[in-house]
């Protein structure tokens, strides 16, 4: 995490102690997702400790405004963190993954990387772009005997929208209709969230455990939560279909 002795020095702290408590190994590295040095100093120091087994990556940050009323600068921040920062990791870590001759990547995406909601557009761009990139990746890296799971959570009663980016200027005079609908939006996503529709955040760390520990061969994409399930699992499967037939086309398998 990042601050690990400045502002989440408090959460490190915690973790360390619920490890102690539980009789468990836990090891808080300093890691900033968007600077170089200290993915790769991170990285180091995770491999001086044992190895890397399995790679997730969490880190994130989500908008919420009129996508219009976002500089270019913002959206930059946005994907530097969201996408670039996936790929520095990867980059770190894959490596090791390829001369173990095994590994796992996890990809903490959202149901936002397969459906699109307005006022969230760069957010659901940028996961989109992590989609395309983790699967991409997942044809390179398989032979490998390194596996890939893109995990695309439901919206969750988390800090999300607390820690997101908003815009930096007011537009809402000049985009009047489209501010009334934001608001309804926002609206409507606030009652559900009061009235406890959000669902448990628990349900995707126990997606993520249950693929962690899987024996054998692991879906390249799972959906987790009620809002997504059947609607993302439909697109992933007609998506997969095209995807499989066009992959055969070109002479590779998708799988």
């Amino acid at each position: 995490m990042r601050g690990v002795t400045g502002k989440n020095a408090a959460k490190a702290e915690a973790l360390r102690s619920w490890a102690a408590e539980q009789g468990r190994r836990v090891h808080v590295l300093e890691l900033d997702v968007t600077d170089q040095a200290s993915v790769e100093k991170a990285v180091s120091q995770a491999v001086a400790l044992g190895g890397i087994d399995v790679l997730i990556n969490n880190a994130g940050v989500g908008t919420w405004g009129i996508d219009k009323a976002f500089s270019v600068e913002q959206a930059q921040q946005i994907f530097d963190i969201n996408v670039f920062g996936v790929m520095r990791i990867n980059h770190a870590v894959l490596p090791h993954f390829r001369s173990s001759g095994k590994g796992l990547v996890i990809y903490i995406s959202s149901g936002l990387g397969r459906i699109v909601f307005p006022f969230m557009g760069i957010y659901g761009a940028s996961k989109f772009a992590v989609e395309g990139y983790a699967e991409s990746a997942h044809y390179e890296l398989s032979p490998l005997g390194i596996q890939s799971v893109i995990v695309e959570p439901s919206a969750y009663g988390t800090t999300f929208l607390s820690n997101s980016m908003f815009p930096q200027r007011d537009i809402s005079a000049e985009y009047g209709q489209t501010t009334e609908i934001f608001k309804a939006f926002g609206g409507a996503f606030e009652e559900r969230a009061k009235a406890g529709g959000l669902g448990d955040p628990s349900e995707v760390v126990a997606a993520l455990v249950e693929e962690v520990e899987r024996n054998g061969e692991r879906p390249l994409r799972r959906p987790v939560g009620r809002d997504v399930e059947q609607g993302v699992t439909a697109i992933n499967a007609t998506c997969q279909g095209i995807q499989d037939y066009l992959a055969g086309a070109f002479g590779f398998k998708a799988r």
